[in-house]
């Protein structure tokens, strides 16, 4: 190669050239591809030696398996039915269609103005029984508690009471499809008992301004609405936290999934549980001037030339919670299992955070996969109470880049809050409701993200039951009573 390189290049090569390029150069070729085969045929018979070796000696005892999640954190409650109320409708599934599309686009409100008198965008829904319904509370109020006198509430909290009514209306005439409704009204007083129809614990989320007294209230007269539909008065438990702390909505329903068996008692199967049976319903009215106007103060409102914001909104949602057995008896076909959530805070509001690493999110969603036994690739759709404001989406979008990379955000995430408007606790909940509807039409699994807080972050998942065994296909067996929710409030863990 070199004589050749010097008879082209016109080079009389003197004798350090010869040297140099035609021994030396050639010598240490040759000696690094001797050294290469010579070190290729030692590590050969080395891997050799000790696969040997290997299979000579005894076999090993087996390492202990990195503990798992324990037995409650894979407790579920099968969903009997749910009930929504949103700007743009009543029914789940059409509405879950139409964010899937993108077709639906707040209006103006003429009713809500910014500091400028101009119309903003809000999430009003259409004929709610605001006056109505102040009346017929109020009346019930002097009738139960004539010592006090009436609630002073604004016309946003009146509508979100109305909201919540028609949400009890509804999932109470759900309720007579229960087997042992009828039974139950037909035996003799003494003997009701021993059919077995189990407490019905509600739970109901009213907004967090709402003095603790009057939530209770509201939630006895809720109750009272779902008796009306023909649910017995002395099975109906009103659960106190309704009147409680301002938790976030996943945590109120995880507490319940916690409540809902005995600890002691290992149950791997949800077949196996005691009868139990919820009912929960969350109702928030934003549209009030004074909400427009601190929105506004802290540059969080969507308006004018101001493209990223929230915009007011109202809704009301619902859902019905038992055991899988139970709710293969009222009627629910392969019903959909909410399975316990995640939750956590972020200490420094993420409204003023300068950069937000969507490292919490992300644990949550890793946690709640695991404790559902989920696989991040069976995911169907993610559905978010979020809204487009910067924060929200990044957040978003970091959790999909790092826990759900199969998943198409543009086609498989839905973001209600940006859609629909801000309702707080209500479009929570709303959110499941559309996870719901997704799981039920599909079969597949769905994640729902709460991210539009301040603080709180909440995932929980959502997938179909496993087939149910034959040995547990018959009624609940009347005589085991239900798990009372004061017997044990484990606090949901956060990953």
């Amino acid at each position: 190669m070199f004589i050749t390189y010097w008879s082209g290049a016109n080079h009389m090569p003197d004798g350090g050239d010869v040297i140099l390029y035609l021994l030396v150069l050639p010598a240490a070729f040759l000696l690094l591809v001797w050294a290469v085969a010579k070190a290729r045929t030692a590590l050969a018979a080395a891997a050799a030696a000790k696969a040997a070796a290997a299979a000579a000696a005894p076999a090993p005892v087996a390492a202990t398996a990195e503990p798992g999640p324990p037995p409650e954190r894979r407790w579920t409650l099968a969903i009997v039915a749910t009930a929504l109320r949103s700007p743009f409708g009543a029914d789940a599934g059409s509405l879950l269609e139409q964010l899937k599309a993108q077709s639906l686009r707040l209006p103006l409100d003429s009713e809500l103005v910014n500091d400028q008198d101009m119309p903003i965008l809000a999430g009003r829904i259409a004929d709610v029984q605001d006056e109505e319904t102040r009346e017929i509370f109020e009346t019930w109020q002097q009738q139960h508690f004539p010592e006090q006198g009436p609630m002073y509430l604004d016309d946003a909290h009146w509508r979100s009471l109305a909201l919540a009514a028609d949400i009890a209306r509804e999932l109470g005439d759900r309720l007579q499809w229960h087997p042992l409704l009828e039974e139950y009204r037909e035996a003799p007083r003494h003997q009701q008992d021993a059919v077995g129809l189990p407490h019905l614990h509600l739970l109901v989320l009213l907004p967090p301004t709402w003095a603790g007294e009057q939530r209770l209230q509201a939630a006895h007269w809720l109750g009272e609405l779902v008796c009306r539909q023909g649910w017995p008065a002395e099975k109906l438990n009103v659960l106190p936290a309704a009147a409680g702390e301002n938790a976030h909505p996943l945590l109120h329903l995880d507490r319940l999934i916690a409540t809902s068996r005995d600890a002691r008692s290992q149950q791997p199967s949800p077949y196996l549980s005691s009868s139990y049976l919820a009912m929960v319903i969350a109702a928030q009215s934003n549209l009030d001037p004074q909400i427009v106007q601190a929105w506004q103060q802290a540059k969080q409102l969507l308006q004018g030339a101001q493209s990223i914001g929230k915009s007011p909104g109202e809704a009301a949602a619902g859902l019905i919670l038992a055991d899988t057995t139970q709710a293969l008896a009222m009627g629910t076909t392969d019903p959909v299992l909410l399975h316990r959530a995640s939750l956590g805070r972020h200490e420094q509001s993420v409204d003023q955070a300068r950069r937000l690493n969507g490292e919490l999110l992300i644990q949550l969603a890793q946690g709640a996969l695991r404790d559902a036994a989920i696989a991040p690739e069976q995911l169907s759709l993610l559905v978010s109470d979020g809204d487009y404001r910067a924060s929200r989406t990044d957040e978003i979008m970091k959790l999909g880049y790092a826990v759900l990379p199969e998943l198409d955000l543009g086609s498989q995430c839905v973001k209600l809050g940006a859609t629909c408007g801000s309702a707080g606790l209500a479009t929570a909940l709303s959110a499941l409701v559309l996870a719901h509807a997704a799981t039920d039409e599909s079969g597949e699994p769905s994640l729902c993200v709460c991210n539009e807080d301040a603080h709180q972050r909440a995932v929980v998942a959502l997938s179909r039951a496993p087939a149910i065994p034959a040995q547990a296909a018959s009624t609940p067996d009347p005589a085991t009573p239900a798990a009372s929710p004061a017997s044990s409030v484990p606090a949901p863990a956060t990953p």
